[in-house]
């Protein structure tokens, strides 16, 4: 029978099959792979498990009878704020952090705080901040309406991605800021402060800890509790605070709330920062972001059920087994699985899992680089040049080339990513010296401090002892470099995996899937 060791990781699944038969060691027939559909462990990610099942049983001739699964632990990875993730005393206020970065409109206000639909009859004297929940065209007319009859409107806060759209159908140039998680739960006719900064700046006056106290009308008192709201807000191109109709008995954070989870483990760091730039250390300072990544303790859903899948092992003890199929490696007694969430260390007797790997290594990038994921993944693997004419190429290590035909329009004068289709352009103003001492430093901020804790967490590692490195961020020479250069104070000895001989680090987890489920079958 033909099986399927379905390996589904946070960023990429990959399927082995092979074909058992009673007496023999399992033949590996075919490594297929694809990026993760959904959230690891989700019903979603099926998509993608099937769609390789599919192609698998296409290019077999026949479908696998079994499919073989780990026991999953999910883990969330994304860039946040500092001010997002730390409580702190923020007295008769609350911030609404807003999650969107194209506000419209540009400006401060400040009022009473009223829902679209409340705003018939006669306009009030005090002025108002409108807060809208209705589709764009809805609300724009609302607005419409209530601007012709007279209220005094200053600002507006939307719950959907609908600032733009709105802001072109009014008259009135209004402060809108919109993707507000939290709007729903803003108090009604509490005095709230409103502020939209131009494109490339950032919020002023609500970063003033006297000026939000004047906007938000709070005594003496207030205004030296608004010192920890304006630091909240500060760096963000629009803000809202919120005065509270009464002292609240905890911090009020009114955006985007978290359902509880059963959390293992938990990984933060802030952006990386250069030694040589101290200007552009100073704009990544002011951003006051970190990467974070959670560890959960299981999937919400039943992958498992919904792909009528059986699950073998944990994930570790089947990355141990795919590890040992490596030409020269033995029964490794340390295989270092470095997928896209986790760090697994894996020794004889037990293993350790820790949140923060290769994704979190993107979110970095993509903080520093200001640039969607999908690019700064890209970024994180290949060295990067500037093209200084439309020949000359300057290198990361500060020596120039010369091409043998121009540059592709677009490139010139841009840092971009050496790849080798060519040269892909991105928006940030870095030397290549300085991104690539970024990209290092991401690296070893994650993997390498992840590494050493894992070491730390499984009671250390002997000196002399070989520790064998799979998973997808294996494949990254830099990452492997920075790991050894890491580990060299612990004499410890690193070698890239080679699953099966010929698939290099990748395939360890479904691979050993496979030999795992092999092993229960022989009598």
């Amino acid at each position: 029978m033909i099986v399927a060791g379905v390996d589904v990781g946070n960023s990429t699944t990959e399927i082995a099959f092979a074909r058992l038969s009673e007496g023999s060691a399992p033949a590996f027939l075919l490594l297929l792979r694809t990026a993760t559909t959904g959230a690891k462990g989700s019903l979603a990610a099926a998509a993608g498990v099937r769609d390789l099942l599919g192609r698998g049983a296409g290019r077999l001739g026949e479908p696998a009878t079994r499919i073989l699964l780990a026991d999953l632990r999910p883990v969330r990875t994304g860039l946040v704020r500092v001010g997002r993730e730390v409580e702190v005393d923020l007295g008769p206020v609350a911030v609404a952090v807003p999650g969107s970065a194209t506000p419209a409109g540009v400006g401060v206000g400040a009022g009473r705080l009223r829902r679209l639909e409340a705003l018939t009859g006669p306009p009030d004297d005090d002025t108002i901040v409108v807060v809208v929940d209705e589709d764009f065209e809805l609300a724009a007319a609302g607005l419409r309406d209530a601007i012709a009859r007279g209220w005094p409107l200053v600002g507006v806060i939307a719950r959907g991605d609908d600032a733009v759209l709105i802001a072109n159908r009014i008259d009135r140039a209004l402060p809108i800021v919109d993707e507000v998680a939290g709007a729903a739960l803003l108090p009604v006719d509490a005095r709230a402060a409103i502020e939209v900064a131009p494109a490339g700046h950032r919020v002023t006056h609500l970063a003033d800890p006297l000026r939000l106290a004047v906007l938000l009308e709070l005594d003496a008192d207030g205004g030296r509790a608004a010192r920890n709201a304006a630091r909240a807000v500060s760096g963000g191109r629009c803000a809202i605070v919120v005065r509270q109709p009464s002292a609240p008995a905890a911090p009020a954070v009114l955006a985007h709330p978290v359902a509880p989870i059963a959390v293992l483990d938990r990984f933060a760091v802030p952006l990386p920062l250069p030694r040589d730039d101290g200007a552009l250390r100073a704009r990544l300072v002011e951003r006051r972001q970190e990467g974070v990544a959670t560890l959960t303790a299981g999937a919400d859903e039943d992958l498992a059920g919904a792909l009528g899948a059986l699950v073998v092992c944990d994930e570790p003890t089947a990355a141990l087994a795919g590890a040992a199929t490596t030409p020269g490696a033995g029964a490794a007694p340390f295989v270092l699985d470095i997928g896209g969430g986790t760090i697994d260390l894996h020794r004889a007797g037990g293993f350790v899992t820790l949140a923060g790997a290769g994704d979190l290594v993107t979110w970095l990038c993509a903080g520093v680089l200001d640039c969607p994921q999908s690019l700064a993944e890209r970024a994180k693997r290949g060295r990067s040049i500037r093209l200084e004419t439309p020949f000359v190429v300057h290198h990361e290590d500060g020596s120039r080339t010369f091409r043998s035909t121009p540059a592709p329009r677009g490139t010139v004068g841009r840092l971009c990513i050496d790849e080798t289709v060519g040269p892909v352009p991105l928006d940030a103003t870095l030397a290549p010296e300085i991104w690539g001492e970024l990209r290092r430093r991401a690296k070893r901020d994650v993997v390498v401090a992840n590494t050493l804790r894992a070491i730390e967490r499984a009671g250390g590692v002997p000196r002399g002892e070989l520790v064998l490195l799979v998973g997808g961020c294996a494949e990254d020479t830099e990452v492997v470099a920075e790991i050894s250069a890491g580990l060299a104070d612990l004499d410890i000895a690193v070698a890239r995996g080679d699953v099966l001989g010929e698939h290099g680090p990748r395939g360890a987890v479904a691979v050993g899937l496979v030999l795992t489920f092999a092993g229960t079958l022989r009598p």
